[in-house]
């Protein structure tokens, strides 16, 4: 016996009512979005891989479907953002800013399954080209809480948070760019746990091992190539030529270097524990952070952004104890330039669902690409999260089949056919009966289905023009003209008033 083909781990098949369900929402989230001004577009499922590599990077790279075909390599999409930039360079340049873009599709990133976490899941988000970029981040941000309070969904958190006070830092520290690129990368992790934390330091200790001591300045390179080059002359050792001396001085210093670099990876992960163990509700940990600062004489001029966003949000109901600041926040991809945030809800049984994330990335365009950098922010809601958020008495009633069109023998078929057609024109769902069971089983399967009504038509129907309507729920039935069916019966106790099955 052949073995039964199963769905993939992470992915999942959807059933007519969460198909309905989900297809209500993403046209109710298509309607708010469209009435804000944001226009929508589509990119395709499968991109090159280059597109994506500014966005995840190595470290992330393994998450991603990315394969090469016909020496190629290719991408299935892991988000929006990278592709909606590209389809701006190849559609709209010439178009003035600012422009707003929303989407709806498929995303796929190979990641653990979890709860309402999928492989394959869908994104329906915005971004926002140009603009001046504080008036550009308060919309988002106003725009992204306002949905959630149209859905029914007012118990939220709102993480906010600033990349630019964690890669000002990093930047002063002359790092190397592979270190300063995935601390970056890593501070989602390092901000969600002491597990996370712990798993990050592991990982950049593999990277800078503690292997060598030195400095990786100029004039300390310099002295340790002319302390070793002075230890290999008085070193009765045959190297062969002086290539061979010159590779050895430079992998010691290559060493040397890697100290350093080792030591001020430690020291920026000392400042990301403490920007992050500052996370709370403002507008007492303003003050906190600012003196964190003032420490570290770093500019304070996130920290104003973030307060005048703060006020944004305030005007949309949001309250103070729903808004948790976190300058430690990384969302996972390196393109962030500015403001960023994250949206978590709790379910009924307690779970933290985060529900939407997003930010500013003023330099993506040009990584893709572009000539210049443009001014950009977005958010994106993963649906199936949010749906399973949405209390049940806010989701609207499932579209149901209300009528079975029961032909009483194979020739009356095409009669049925057109009965139903007539119907389905007058908005009431109809099916016809293909089991070719006869008019008796015709009615149970429509009682078991839970319809309303059965139309049974036959020869007397075809010749009359009729049909013959029984109502399941009453046992009523009576006869009805094909051209009418909506018409009264004469019989003021038989009758039936088809309008009101009409949608």
């Amino acid at each position: 016996m052949k073995k039964r083909v199963e769905r993939l781990r992470g992915m999942y098949d959807l059933l007519p009512e969460t198909h309905w369900k989900q297809r209500w929402l993403a046209d109710r989230l298509h309607q708010l979005l469209t009435q804000a001004g944001y226009a929508a577009v589509d990119t395709p499922i499968l991109e090159q891989g280059d597109l994506f590599q500014t966005s995840f990077g190595q470290e992330l790279w393994q998450n991603l479907y990315a394969f090469r075909l016909h020496q190629r390599d290719l991408c299935l999409r892991p988000e929006y953002t990278a592709s909606i930039c590209r389809l701006y360079l190849d559609h709209c340049q010439q178009q003035p800013l600012p422009l707003r873009f929303q989407y709806a599709g498929p995303i796929f990133r190979y990641e653990a399954p979890g709860r309402y976490r999928y492989r394959q899941h869908t994104q329906v988000g915005v971004e926002l080209l140009g603009g001046q970029a504080a008036a550009a981040d308060a919309e988002i941000l106003f725009l992204a809480c306002d949905i959630l309070n149209e859905l029914h969904i007012p118990n939220f958190r709102l993480e906010l948070g600033h990349i630019g006070v964690a890669s000002g830092f990093i930047q002063r520290l002359q790092l190397d760019d592979h270190a300063a690129r995935l601390l970056l990368s890593l501070m989602e992790q390092i901000s969600r746990s002491d597990e996370g934390e712990q798993a990050a330091r592991a990982r950049l200790e593999a990277l800078y091992p503690l292997d060598a001591q030195g400095s990786g300045g100029a004039e300390a390179q310099e002295a340790h190539a002319r302390n070793i080059l002075s230890l290999l002359s008085g070193i009765s050792i045959s190297f062969g030529d002086e290539a061979a001396r010159a590779e050895i001085v430079e992998r010691f210093l290559w060493k040397a270097g890697r100290a350093e670099q080792r030591r001020q990876i430690l020291y920026a992960l000392e400042f990301l524990r403490a920007l992050h163990s500052l996370s709370g509700p403002p507008p007492a940990v303003f003050d906190q952070i600012r003196e964190l600062l003032d420490r570290y004489k770093l500019e304070a001029a996130p920290l104003v952004e973030l307060e005048q966003l703060v006020q944004a949000v305030k005007e949309c109901g949001v309250q103070d104890e729903q808004i948790a600041l976190n300058l430690a926040l990384g969302r996972g991809v390196s393109y962030y330039t500015g403001m960023v945030f994250e949206i978590h809800a709790r379910d009924e049984d307690g779970f933290d669902a985060q529900l939407c994330g997003g930010g500013r990335y003023d330099r993506l365009v040009r990584a893709v690409g572009g000539a210049r950098d443009v001014n950009a922010c977005g958010f994106a809601f993963g649906l199936e999260r949010l749906l399973s958020l949405i209390p049940e008495s806010a989701l609207p009633r499932a579209a149901s089949l209300q009528a079975l069109v029961i032909p009483v023998s194979e020739q009356d078929i095409p009669y049925a056919l057109n009965v139903a057609r007539k119907m389905r024109t007058m908005r009431v769902y109809t099916e016809v009966d293909v089991t070719g069971r006869g008019v008796s089983a015709g009615l149970r399967l429509a009682a078991k289905r839970q319809m309303t009504l059965a139309l049974i038509v036959g020869e007397d129907e075809r010749r009359a023009g009729t049909i013959t309507v029984r109502q399941l729920n009453t046992g009523r039935s009576g006869v009805v003209s094909f051209d009418d069916p909506g018409q009264l019966f004469d019989d003021p106790g038989q009758s039936i008033d088809m309008k009101e099955y009409y949608l």
